[in-house]
């Protein structure tokens, strides 16, 4: 029987940093992964890290930097706001950085302006509290490249591209300025010669570059990872934890004699976990990836962890778009910041009227739609906006400038050449929608508001467009050349999961910690306690309660 220090059910961000952490502090590791790629949830989102207070050269900042974020924090998570986390994450996102530029090949770089989600509250910033991966060069892994989870395909362009978020600007400028067109015109060449050899692109940008060097400095430590290996049972002995893990025709016993990390992901992927803790409106979709079937919870609750539930929300939100594809399986397309804040859009319900600021962040967006769904059971989202609108920023997953024919061939998008016939054919009340659209073009005409207040936020205009003439996020929309997506509020993480203490320790359900039981990443309950303060709320602190596991384990060994 195999035997190592520390076993670590589960390859996202949150497990891989665990294990370089236990690795760099002399214990053995093994990565147990129930797929056959690393990376989770965190290779198909932004890969930003949401770290407030840390300070030029990776140092803490002073002590009026901690203030502000402790009121920040206070602000937004409410009455449950757990004290002795919010001064975890503060007094750790600095050796965080420091230990993976020092024993890793993670390199992330402070985005330096970024605002906080909630501009309104006391002590929220327009940046430094955002960290985000350099772009990766995914053929230095060699063979082990295609154990990256790949983005999403609708995230990719040319079938297997990644581009971020500044390529965009530069790919649509490309036959009008020579700056674009050398850019274009590199990215290209490096595509064409990656796909002569792979099935994608190897320039990785985003949650896929983090992803990458995780797994590379994973690699390079000589930390074992066993992929398509579920851990099926975890059993406590008198010296450490007797687990089983591998596919069910040929399961392997590991004797762990320290401490078991679960970080699997959440409950995203578990069907009966969703109908007991989602909302009705919420069940349906999810933009999580990896499975995160709940397992790493399942696990702790048969230790005899407690679940922490009483959060504001049981998950972190993204509006979404879906179209089934030609292989019958459904895309799933988030709506982060392409387009519902760029000027030229509307949000309206299935009574035909606004019910949120279009260009607040993407969980505050879903809340609305929750909130009216639950005033209006079964009610229906939509976005709308015109023709010149695709044309620019596209809508969803119609690119700019791309054609939308096959997409309303598919009934994803649905275009109309009055206010009238897109109510009829969105079965909504045509005077209610008419006298909204009215409204709207009225008062975005002027550059205002009145009704939501979109633009007048810092966040706002960062997602806007500031080189529209007008105003960054209004525009009045031509209402004889209207289109539509429906929306749909999706998970893309859980907040809801394994009760901990600041030391990422399972709790029982006297809120004793449970010797040898950490949790991280989703599984971990969030200390945010289901709001949403900024960029990278869920990878912060998923990696680091990752890594303060593993510094408290290294000091007190659990078992």
């Amino acid at each position: 029987m195999d035997e190592v220090d520390v076993l670590v059910v589960g390859a996202g961000a949150a497990g891989m940093t665990a294990a370089l952490a236990a690795h760099a502090k002399g214990m053995s590791v093994l990565i147990a992964e129930a797929s056959a790629a690393a990376g989770g949830t965190a290779s198909t989102s932004a890969g930003t890290l949401w770290l407030p207070c840390v300070g030029a050269g990776r140092t803490q900042a002073d002590a009026g930097c901690e203030e502000q974020a402790r009121a920040y924090l206070h602000a937004c998570i409410g009455p449950g706001a757990d004290e002795a986390k919010i001064d975890a994450l503060i007094r750790t996102g600095a050796s965080l950085l420091r230990f993976l530029d020092d024993h890793t090949a993670v390199r992330l770089d402070a985005v330096p302006t970024h605002p906080d989600y909630l501009q309104f509250l006391p002590g929220a910033t327009m940046g430094g509290r955002a960290f985000a991966p350099r772009e990766f060069d995914g053929r230095t892994l060699g063979a082990a490249f295609g154990r990256v989870r790949p983005p999403l395909p609708e995230f990719m362009v040319f079938g297997g591209m990644m581009v971020s978020k500044a390529d965009i600007p530069l790919l649509l400028r490309a036959t009008r300025e020579p700056q674009a067109f050398v850019h274009a015109a590199k990215l290209l060449a490096r595509y064409a010669m990656d796909r002569l050899r792979g099935r994608r692109g190897t320039r990785l940008v985003m949650g896929n570059a983090l992803a990458g060097q995780l797994l590379q400095s994973v690699l390079r430590a000589g930390v074992p990872i066993r992929f398509a290996s579920p851990v099926t049972a975890v059993r406590r002995r008198r010296q450490g934890f007797h687990c089983t893990l591998g596919p069910a025709g040929s399961p392997e016993a590991l004797q762990v004699r320290k401490a078991v990390v679960l970080a699997t992901g959440g409950f995203s992927g578990h069907a009966g976990l969703r109908e007991q803790w989602l909302p009705p409106a919420a069940r349906r979709h999810s933009v999580a990836h990896g499975g995160n079937a709940g397992a790493g919870i399942e696990i702790g609750r048969s230790l005899g962890g407690g679940v922490e539930t009483a959060h504001a929300q049981p998950a972190f939100w993204m509006p979404v778009s879906t179209m089934q594809r030609r292989d019958n399986t459904t895309a799933v397309f988030p709506h982060i910041v392409l387009d519902r804040a760029k000027p030229g859009s509307l949000a309206i319900d299935g009574q035909g009227r606004r019910f949120v600021n279009e260009a607040d962040a993407y969980h505050h967006f879903c809340e609305a739609m929750l909130r009216r769904s639950g005033q209006h059971p079964g009610n229906r989202f939509f976005l709308v906006a015109d023709r010149r609108f695709v044309r620019a920023y596209g809508l969803g997953l119609i690119r700019p400038g791309g054609r939308t024919r096959r997409f309303e061939r598919a009934g994803y998008l649905v275009t109309a050449g009055s206010a009238s016939e897109l109510a009829q054919r969105l079965g909504l009340p045509a005077d209610a929608f008419a006298a909204t659209l009215r409204r709207f073009n009225e008062n975005a005409a002027r550059g205002q508001d009145p009704d939501f207040g979109r633009g007048t936020s810092p966040l706002n205009r960062h997602n806007g467009d500031p080189g529209h003439p007008a105003h960054p996020c209004l525009a009045p929309l031509d209402s004889a050349n209207l289109c539509a997506v429906e929306l749909h509020v999706a998970d893309l993480a859980t907040s809801v999961g394994l009760a901990t203490d600041e030391d990422a320790r399972v709790l029982d359900a006297g809120g004793h910690p449970i010797p040898g039981v950490y949790a991280c990443g989703n599984d971990m309950a969030s200390m945010m306690r289901g709001s949403y303060p900024g960029p990278g709320t869920t990878l912060g602190p998923g990696m680091v309660f990752a890594y303060r596991a593993m510094t408290h384990l290294a000091q007190e060994p659990a078992c």
